[in-house]
């Protein structure tokens, strides 16, 4: 498995590390939770690059080798500078995961986006409904929790959006990448797997 350091510096100063995996023509960048780190992703960024995406853990600033964040600054932010960075170097399809934490991020850097960001996918994104429902832009879209977590009504969040999202809920309360050690683990893998790589040829970047 090709893999190795990854590191950007963004437009304010700041850097953002993580970890590159693969090189097909899809990037998918992966944003961890509060109490994770981009290690908490590595074994999906695997999975994904064995189905022919380049997958980039990120540390977001404040955490790991990535510098802190300052006053004012959002993490939404540096996901938008990092896929403009990516698509600069010649990315031709950028999609986003995050969980929790990284799944608010993921889904405010894609209203700021617009159609510069190809998928989207989270889990258990811990943002209110009402916040970016109705800012996302009418690209492909997976968002997985369960059904009794206290941080996310994805119910909501789906009659709110203005265009159809893929919603699946899972049985317990299982928050964010506890759901990848659960029992439903192996099913929540293959949706992200199937969902993120959908569509991509054999052809790498």
């Amino acid at each position: 498995m090709d893999r190795q350091s990854w590191a950007l510096t963004l437009e304010d100063g700041g850097k953002i590390t993580g970890t590159r995996f693969g090189s097909g023509r899809r990037v998918v960048i992966l944003l961890h939770g509060r109490n994770f780190d981009q290690a908490s992703w590595h074994d999906v960024a695997e999975e994904l690059a064995q189905a022919g995406c380049t997958a980039i853990t990120v540390d977001f600033r404040g955490y790991g080798l990535s510098s802190p964040l300052p006053q004012g600054a959002s993490h939404a932010q540096d996901v938008v500078w990092a896929i403009d960075a990516l698509r600069a170097d010649g990315a031709e399809e950028v999609a986003l995961l995050g969980g929790s934490m990284g799944g608010a991020a993921a889904l405010r850097a894609a209203a700021l986006l617009g159609g510069r960001v190809d998928r989207l996918a989270a889990l258990s994104p811990a943002i209110g409904a009402e916040e970016v429902a109705r800012q996302l832009p009418p690209v492909p879209t997976l968002l997985l929790a369960s059904r009794d977590e206290p941080y996310v009504d994805l119910t909501k969040f789906q009659e709110m959006c203005p265009h159809q999202l893929t919603v699946h809920l899972y049985p317990g309360d299982a928050h964010n990448q506890e759901l990848l050690r659960g029992p439903y683990g192996s099913d929540v893998r293959e949706r992200l797997r199937d969902f993120l790589a959908e569509g991509l040829s054999q052809r790498t970047m």
